[in-house]
């Protein structure tokens, strides 16, 4: 306190004192002792804070998380931004196997994700009670419209489903059969005009233009003329142009809505394409609806057309638009790929191409080449079915993780505890590779489904898993396989036209996947 009774003078120099304490002796401001101190205190607990966060971001998870006695490396504990980079280079599903063969049935893969190949795993996850959900990686796919792919919600799907089923069961797609077999005769008729003429055939471009005009045929009840034109339609290459921003809706599905202003230019541009390809599905939907002499055949659109829920209510416009658009992106790109990888198997193998030519010429007797087998004729033969269930397991045109979410109060499958929250998933690129279960499992060998174990049924999920999930179009696709492979190799004799580079023939994976070569040239002779 400044002296009492010393006037305007002390009172003054107080004033200065105060002024000089608070800004310095050239007018520069200082800090008061207490307020320094203050200030010290401060950047202390500042510094002891950052510590302890630190210390904790280290250890707990590896330490102190649920899932801390899951084996897989380091950094995985810390971080999924590694894994995000294979994403994006298509080696996502090779890379999380590699681990598998390092640690075994269960890795983690990031810090609150698990991968496995555990036969015991599968029905829990997968099964027809499991209480595992969808994650939003789903979510994101076709523009976030829910379809049955990726439903989340377990009641929506099992009501989308039980409106639908009845497209594709074994009864129905017997309907289809006279649709599939003429474009597999048209498809075959084009190969065989190149042979005639020394021209050499990429079968796996004749692949992707004939399961794409038999599934818009199917759909739509019109095909694109892919197999005249090649891939020229708009609506296609916008889908399939739409597929290249798969990895960022992967990891990053909530940026989706900002995709459009996105620095990188590919992103802007799948996302382009998925808009264009969205507006012309709905041109599609709404000119079959608007025009009723389109509707003269029972086509998967009529039937969805024809579908009611419980309380008698139709699909609407976009539930049509993005069932229609989910069903020729499962039923081309996949069909296409497997075939690829099938026929350039077989044609590896001189033996097997002779075991499975004689066993098709046996039930075939009489036909003519040029005649497209009937499917009843080869959904019984052994051997046959052996070489294509191998092709599906050794090359899985969907190779990749599904990831569920643990349900809230957590599992223990096996003896690995899983805690709520986390997330878990299978993928029929590492289960088809389980050396316990397919030994040489890098090998094409067809005969090892001729002794079928349990085991192996548990980790066969070309299609999905066996489950409310599985893939609804299974028998449609399995049709499809054996009519185009039975007809190619009862009509024709193959040879590559140059040496194939394996490399060519490696998995790329964008969620489908194909060979990264895209291509299989062939010379195509017909048989007499």
């Amino acid at each position: 306190m400044p002296p009492k009774d010393q006037g305007t003078y002390s009172s003054g120099r107080w004033d200065k004192m105060r002024t000089w304490r608070s800004k310095g002796p050239k007018g520069k401001k200082m800090l008061s002792p207490m307020a320094l101190l203050n200030d010290v205190g401060s950047m202390h607990f500042f510094a002891i804070g950052l510590l302890l966060y630190t210390i904790y971001w280290a250890l707990h998870p590896r330490f102190l998380s649920p899932l801390k006695e899951i084996p897989g490396p380091w950094y995985a504990v810390y971080t999924k931004r590694w894994l995000v980079w294979k994403t994006v280079k298509g080696v996502r599903a090779k890379t999380i196997h590699e681990l598998h063969l390092k640690y075994g049935p269960w890795v983690r893969i990031a810090p609150n994700e698990v991968s496995t190949c555990d036969p015991q795993a599968i029905v829990p996850i997968y099964g027809v009670s499991s209480a595992y959900i969808k994650t939003e990686f789903y979510t994101y796919q076709l523009r976030g419209v829910p379809e049955l792919f990726t439903m989340s919600d377990r009641k929506q799907h099992a009501r989308r489903r039980r409106e639908l089923s009845h497209l594709f069961s074994m009864s129905t797609i017997t309907e289809y059969e006279p649709v599939i077999a003429k474009q597999v005769k048209n498809c075959m008729d084009f190969v065989a005009d190149e042979g005639k003429t020394g021209r050499v055939s990429n079968l796996y471009d004749w692949w992707h233009y004939l399961s794409m005009d038999i599934i818009c045929d199917l759909s739509f009840g019109s095909t694109f003329n892919m197999l005249q034109d090649g891939a020229s339609n708009a609506y296609i290459k916008d889908l399939y142009g739409s597929l290249q921003i798969e990895p960022v809706r992967w990891h990053f599905g909530w940026l989706n809505k900002y995709a459009a202003w996105a620095p990188l230019k590919f992103v802007r541009e799948a996302e382009a394409c998925s808009v264009r390809a969205m507006d012309r599905g709905a041109k599609l939907v709404r000119d079959y609806v608007e025009n009723p002499e389109k509707k003269r055949r029972k086509d998967l659109l009529q039937k969805m057309l024809d579908a009611r829920d419980e309380e008698g209510r139709p699909l609407s416009v976009d539930a049509l638009n993005t069932e229609a658009a989910g069903f020729i992106l499962a039923g081309s790109h996949t069909t296409s790929s497997s075939l690829t990888w099938i026929v350039w198997r077989i044609m590896k193998s001189p033996a097997i191409l002779a075991r499975l030519r004689k066993e098709l010429d046996e039930v075939l007797t009489g036909l003519p080449r040029d005649e497209v087998p009937m499917h009843s004729k080869l959904e019984g033969l052994t051997y046959f079915n052996c070489v294509i269930k191998e092709g599906l397991r050794i090359d899985t045109a969907v190779p990749g993780s599904t990831p569920r979410y643990v349900p809230p109060e957590g599992t223990n499958i096996n003896g690995h505890k899983l805690s709520g929250g986390s997330i878990v998933s299978a993928q029929a690129y590492s289960c088809h590779r389980d050396p316990a279960v397919f030994p040489n499992p890098d090998e094409f060998l067809p005969e090892r489904w001729q002794d079928e174990t349990p085991e192996m049924r548990k980790l066969y999920i070309p299609f999905g898993a066996d489950g409310p999930r599985k893939c609804i179009g299974i028998w449609l696709a399995y049709m499809e396989l054996r009519v185009i492979l039975a007809a190619l190799f009862h009509r024709f004799d193959l040879e590559f036209a140059h040496e194939v580079d394996d490399a060519s023939m490696e998995l790329d994976e964008f969620w489908l996947a194909n060979p990264i070569g895209q291509h299989l040239d062939v010379v195509a002779t017909e048989r007499s």
